[in-house]
């Protein structure tokens, strides 16, 4: 019977130790969780800004030369190229105008009938 409460003594003292240590972990972790989003924040922000920097430089950079504005090119540049086949051209031609290229079978259509008009 005295190792019972002995046996609870030394468990309750273990408890009480170990109470308020276990209650400040989730205040420590919670805090850093904050940091972590905060730097996030901070991370998106900065890029957004380099991104809107990116965008002015490239507008200048078009403004002193417009030879490298894709609107203005045209597709002499394609039309000459033997490097590229017909299906490379056309999925050029696609991206130009902002269409993704992903219907293979529309691709492979209007190459047909490219090749088909050439003959």
């Amino acid at each position: 019977m005295f190792s019972v409460v002995r046996a609870s003594r030394v468990l309750g003292a273990a408890v009480r130790v170990a109470g308020p240590a276990q209650h400040l972990a989730p205040s420590v972790r919670g805090f850093s969780v904050g940091i972590k989003i905060l730097d996030d924040a901070g991370k998106a922000m900065e890029n957004h800004y380099w991104a809107q920097e990116d965008e002015r430089l490239l507008k200048k950079m078009v403004e002193a030369d417009p030879t490298l504005d894709s609107n203005y090119c045209g597709v002499a540049h394609l039309v000459n190229d033997d490097a590229c086949t017909t299906t490379d051209k056309i999925k050029l031609i696609f991206m130009k105008h902002g269409i993704p290229p992903v219907n293979k079978a529309l691709v492979a259509d209007i190459v047909e009938l490219l090749e088909s008009s050439k003959s």
